[in-house]
């Protein structure tokens, strides 16, 4: 069994029970991320909640797993005051971060597209990766403005992952030259449908990364291991290199 990199957790909103069986599956990478625990009336609100985030990921390493951290507003998380605060304090901490994220749009609205811009112009200030939440929806519109916003960014495509994807939009990610993010959760894709995913793209194993986007919605933290049998199985070659290489490098 080898190890193992989940590039998209939420362990401020998991128990350690969890952390443990990530371990034990040889789940030893974990990139926790920003998310949208609540509404924020203000920015003090929303960086108690990343101090959780980076506190969460200090409690994993009782359980030998390398917990890296991004942090970012969630496009349904965007406080109702002090927005500019808020991405004052991103900025200050921009190079003890592993990403930023996560970021993106639910709706498309005036204002989604105005914080996820002003992101990723700071991530691009310091060539910091971005994980880009993309919504259960699915809706074309939305995914279209993601990808358009992030390919007009001064971020190289190479630093940019957009997650949440499944058969529909994936080779539109790719085809801009982005990182794909599957996550296998309930409502986004199974452990069948991105093991399809994957062997029906080797040619770009390179770019595509596996995650559980486990949080307080029905999630499978064993699901990146389960990928990872089911590739194995198949003797697919570049196995490790979703599983985990591809997540290392850029993280």
């Amino acid at each position: 069994m080898f190890v193992k990199f989940d590039s998209h957790v939420h362990l401020d909103v998991r128990c350690e029970d969890d952390m443990k069986t990530m371990s034990l599956a040889g789940i030893r990478y974990v990139l926790t991320l920003a998310h949208d625990p609540m509404p924020f009336r203000t920015a003090e609100a929303l960086l108690g909640h990343w101090e959780a985030v980076e506190s969460t990921a200090e409690t994993a390493v009782d359980y030998l797993i390398d917990a890296k951290v991004g942090l970012g507003v969630h496009p349904r998380a965007i406080p109702d005051e002090g927005l500019e605060l808020a991405l004052e304090h991103l900025e200050s901490k921009l190079s003890d971060l592993d990403a930023v994220g996560e970021i993106g749009l639910e709706e498309a609205t005036d204002e989604e597209v105005k914080v996820f811009r002003e992101q990723l112009d700071l991530a691009a200030t310091e060539d910091v990766p971005v994980v880009v939440h993309t919504p259960r929806s699915r809706d074309p519109n939305v995914i279209s403005k993601i990808i358009e916003v992030a390919r007009d960014s001064d971020l190289h495509p190479d630093l940019i992952v957009i997650d949440h994807l499944n058969e529909q939009y994936v080779d539109a990610v790719l085809a801009e030259g982005f990182n794909a993010g599957i996550t296998v959760q309930p409502g986004k894709a199974t452990v069948e449908e991105a093991v399809e995913i994957v062997t029906n793209r080797a040619e770009h194993a390179d770019r595509i990364l596996i995650n559980s986007d486990a949080s307080r919605a029905l999630s499978n933290v064993l699901a990146v291991a389960e990928v990872a049998f089911e590739l194995e199985k198949r003797g697919f070659d570049a196995t490790e290199a979703v599983v985990r290489d591809n997540a290392l490098q850029l993280f």
